[in-house]
């Protein structure tokens, strides 16, 4: 083994935390042998030496080489989105007890149990750990989708593993985001729809896509959304999310991170409307009206006055 090895604080600070404890120690035990095999390193750790490799691939994925860490290669390279494998690996009893000697996957399956109400048998935790070893996801992101899963009554296994991939398919990898989701998810969805009068659904999959542009795209607040889906049914009178896209759009080009930057342009928007008509009135001559047109008009009875004539030559 080298005598020591030297890790730069930020990537102390920035990618251990965020990494699955197994990588770290395979990572940590690179650095130390650096010229040992796979197997070699498996044996050392006490584990699979398909965790290894998986290890590495982990790594290799962040833009780091495992074997090669240095100050040097810290820069971490652009990386492509995670591609995940069409099918979920299987396990062997063998390999399902080894892992089961790990106090965190144990913790998992307890808190899996817990959760769903029920024993969990081999196939459910075979499905629960490739959600860590095949989505990659940390534990707490796992505890956060069973979680999710329960609070919409929905305790099936393969419900929760379809749920899994596309939080995996979205980048839903962390904590951080898992919560976003959910809230956006359970909250958001929602609120936004009943702002538009539609209560009891979930969005189809068109509005789906608006709802995440806002929210996730553009990181508007959720009561400026509701704002603009407010504004367009009093404009149009019924659910238009292209219309309220348009709202949206605008607000983000001008700056708008709250309720109250949306108060500032309805001002500024009154006010220059309030200028336009003012010049407009300044620019329109002023008709003078001539005497005529004051003259109050009296309305003649002809037949009267050809009456009046008339008698009047009569009498002379």
């Amino acid at each position: 083994m080298a005598e020591e090895i030297t890790i730069p604080i930020t990537f102390i600070e920035t990618e251990l935390p965020k990494a699955p404890p197994l990588y770290v120690s395979v990572f940590l035990m690179t650095q130390a042998m650096p010229k040992c095999t796979s197997a070699e390193i498996a044996q050392k750790l006490a584990i699979l030496e398909s965790d290894v490799l998986k290890a590495w691939q982990y790594w290799a994925d962040k833009g780091y080489q495992a074997r090669q860490i240095s100050q040097k290669h810290m820069q971490p390279k652009e990386t492509k989105p995670r591609l995940i494998a069409a099918k979920r690996p299987e396990y062997t009893p063998q390999e399902m007890a080894m892992y089961m000697k790990r106090e965190d996957i144990t913790k998992l399956f307890r808190s899996a149990e817990a959760k769903l109400g029920k024993t969990l048998s081999s196939n459910d935790m075979s499905t629960l750990f490739s959600f860590y070893d095949w989505l990659g996801f940390p534990f707490d992101v796992i505890e956060l989708l069973l979680t999710y899963c329960v609070s919409r009554n929905k305790r099936g296994m393969r419900y929760i593993e379809q749920v899994a991939i596309g939080w995996a398919e979205a980048g839903v990898d962390t904590a951080e985001k898992a919560a976003e989701y959910v809230q956006m998810r359970t909250k958001g969805y929602k609120e936004i729809l009943r702002a538009f009068g539609q209560s009891g659904r979930m969005p189809v999959k068109e509005e789906e896509i608006y709802i995440k542009k806002w929210l996730q795209e553009y990181r508007l607040p959720l009561d400026v959304v509701l704002t603009a889906c407010e504004r367009t049914v009093l404009r149009t009178g019924g659910v238009s999310f292209a219309y309220a896209d348009s709202i949206l759009s605008d607000w983000k080009k001008a700056g708008v991170k709250n309720k109250e930057d949306i108060a500032k342009l309805d001002d500024a928007f009154a006010a220059k409307k309030a200028q336009q008509k003012a010049q407009v009135q300044k620019a329109t001559p002023v008709q003078k009206q001539n005497r005529f047109i004051n003259y109050t008009q009296r309305d003649w009875d002809y037949a009267e006055l050809e009456r009046l004539e008339q008698q009047k030559q009569n009498e002379w």
